[in-house]
């Protein structure tokens, strides 16, 4: 008897997300009420840490169906992906060669295998695509841009940038979203700008966090893997949830801010069909000069942005004007350098300057 094998792969997420959806409950409750890691359990719902006689266990408690039925459904799909990949023209290793997949596994985005084959195999589950094709078609805006291919002064990998950008949805997943709402972000650009006063990240982004969610915008922070410079990224990942994805590239305070309005003004000036990535486009398009015009002019709403032509250039003008503006001291240092009105090297104490803890 020939019995029917799928040329698909479905992980038991997608059964966790149907129940998920069933009940109305949403992931971080789920999360809640288990008493488990949010993050661990978007990564089990997109497939890529395995399911566990533990999360079995958790599952079956949790949802219904015994965990002898969960450990099936984990069964089915490891079989499910290995059979698809061992049956393409080329195996994963090969298509996946371009990724920088040491970095992956160092950053914990997967797992290190036994073998170079199960660790490829790990990295499909991770980018939910089991060949070279369907790796391309997810990614086709993406290889598609010139624009991505190279920054000015760096090499970048798209491969590497690719995976970048699916961490950012696997952690989007573990946000709560209001519906996106854009008359309600432009209202909120006030408390944001405030927020840029405050030096510590553990107590700012939380809270920036909660205002972009209320409006719909799940930010996610993530460290770029190697070859991908990228400093921050926007899209929308459905007509109500839009993403904004920071790395901290530059661990401090003038650049990150800069780049969460520059990022805010792609919400809400361009089409949502588009990607837009920062630290790798192209800085002359007209989407990017209008970006960065927005946030300019959010970040100086309450003084004007001819106050930094205006300012005298020394130690006592700049923070007048970042106390007249409502922002921190190196938000005004910045401008003013990207401007040419002081030099690079000068007034650089004034910035924030920020530390990956993990």
């Amino acid at each position: 008897m020939n019995m029917f094998q799928p040329n698909w792969v479905n992980p038991p997420g997608a059964t966790v997300l149907d129940l998920l959806h069933d009940r109305q409950i949403s992931v971080s409750e789920l999360a809640n009420k288990a008493q488990r890691d949010i993050r661990s359990l978007s990564r089990l719902i997109h497939g890529v840490e395995p399911l566990t006689e533990d999360w079995a266990e958790c599952l079956s408690m949790m949802l219904g169906a015994s965990p002898s039925f969960w450990l099936r459904r984990e069964q089915i799909y490891r079989a499910d992906l290995q059979r698809i990949c061992e049956s393409a023209s080329n195996s994963p290793k090969d298509w996946l060669s371009d990724v920088p997949l040491k970095d992956l596994v160092r950053l914990g985005w997967i797992e290190q295998g036994a073998s170079a084959e199960d660790t490829a195999l790990n990295a499909c589950a991770f980018f939910g695509v089991t060949t070279s094709s369907s790796f391309q078609q997810k990614y086709q805006k993406l290889f598609a841009s010139s624009a991505y291919r190279a920054s000015n002064a760096f090499a970048t990998n798209p491969s590497a940038v690719a995976a970048w950008l699916r961490q950012g949805e696997i952690l989007a997943s573990a946000v709560d979203c209001e519906p996106w709402d854009r008359t309600k972000l432009e209202s909120s650009l006030d408390a944001i700008r405030a927020l840029s006063l405050e030096a510590e990240p553990s107590v700012f982004l939380p809270a920036l966090k909660d205002i972009l969610a209320s409006c719909g915008v799940a930010v996610v922070i993530a460290r770029t893997p190697d070859g991908c410079r990228a400093s921050g990224a926007t899209r929308f990942l459905s007509p109500e949830l839009a993403l904004m994805q920071l790395s901290f590239r530059y661990l401090a305070d003038d650049q990150f801010w800069f780049t969460v309005f520059h990022e805010i003004g792609h919400l809400i000036l361009h089409a949502h069909d588009q990607l837009f990535l920062e630290g790798l486009e192209d800085r002359n398009s007209d989407a990017e000069r209008e970006a960065d015009d927005f946030a300019v002019q959010a970040i100086f709403e309450k003084v004007g942005e001819e106050a930094l032509y205006q300012i005298n250039t020394s130690l006592l003008g700049i923070k007048r004007l970042a106390r007249n503006a409502g922002i921190a001291d190196g938000l005004v240092v910045g401008q003013l350098q990207r401007l040419g009105r002081v030099p690079y090297k000068h007034f650089n104490k004034l910035k924030v300057r920020y530390t990956w803890v993990s």
